[in-house]
């Protein structure tokens, strides 16, 4: 039995050596919510893999323990892949496939809020991002004429939203595994119905690869969306600073409990942020 890295999950990973062949053996973070967090991988992972899409097999599942064991996708993801630039348009696709699976999706399969909502923003990403970047790595905290213009940045967001798709919520390179030239989506347990954008915000905006060419995998996503290009554009303008508040967020926590590996992307994150945030958000981070 072979322990694997699980990144910033706070579940166990095994690669299991059975008569020739390997599996994943996925145990369960400690308590309740790590109960219903299993279920809701094996769940939505059936439904994924019976619509088609490319997720690992699940070859069995003990609901009073948590346990999981799936299919063994290897260890290379698209982030570390050699010619990952040229299996981008593959994730896209996974990504379209993904979303045309909105009318089916199983809702009662969902982890915690079906939906990507205002008040969701607000906790988990736009006050998670001051609770640990903010707070821990800057020092400082909004003042509360900071936190209006940021609430009302959050209201102009939310009523420029398209109507919701499925949303992966975490759909960036390093959840995304290469096999025999296959892109496969991993760590799909949180999955809720959101902004068509903000996956491929995560995608495009993603801390773990630079230079990606974001006109390039724009274009293609634009032209296969079924999403007028004006009105996509102008929500992706806001999720996919949502993404990055959330990002930085995580990559501080992560850090702190000591995944210091994630410390190196903190940099690109802080970089890309500042390029996007208006004037004014801006300054309520970096203006000193």
């Amino acid at each position: 039995m072979e322990s694997l890295s699980g990144d910033g999950s706070a579940r166990r990973f095994f690669r299991l050596h059975l008569r020739g062949e390997t599996c994943i053996l996925i145990l369960p973070q400690p308590g309740r919510y790590g109960l219903r967090e299993a279920r809701s991988y094996y769940r939505l992972g059936r439904f994924f893999r019976q619509h088609g899409l490319p997720v690992p097999e699940i070859y069995a599942f003990s609901e009073p323990e948590g346990l999981l064991l799936v299919e063994d996708l290897g260890d290379t993801r698209l982030a570390e892949h050699p010619d990952k630039l040229a299996l981008y348009p593959r994730a896209l696709d996974l990504l379209l496939h993904l979303q045309s699976l909105t009318p089916s999706f199983p809702r009662e399969a969902v982890l915690e809020t079906l939906y990507y909502h205002r008040e969701f923003i607000w906790e988990k990403e736009i006050l998670y991002f001051e609770s640990w970047y903010l707070q821990r790595r800057r020092g400082k905290r909004w003042l509360p004429e900071e936190r209006r213009l940021w609430r009302e940045f959050l209201k102009e967001g939310e009523s420029n939203f398209l109507p919701p798709v499925v949303l992966h919520r975490d759909f960036q390179s390093r959840n995304l595994m290469v096999r025999e030239g296959k892109v496969y989506l991993i760590d799909f347990q949180g999955a809720r119905l959101g902004p068509p954008s903000y996956d491929l915000a995560s995608l495009l905006y993603d801390p773990y690869v630079k230079r990606l060419p974001r006109e390039f995998l724009w274009t293609l996503y634009r032209n296969r969306s079924p999403w007028p290009e004006e009105a996509l554009l102008r929500e992706l303008r806001y999720t996919r600073i949502f993404r990055l508040l959330q990002a930085l967020g995580a990559f501080v926590k992560l850090s702190l409990q000591g995944k210091t590996w994630f410390e190196s992307f903190i940099p690109q994150a802080e970089n890309t942020l500042k390029e996007l945030l208006p004037a004014p958000l801006r300054a309520s981070i970096w203006n000193s």
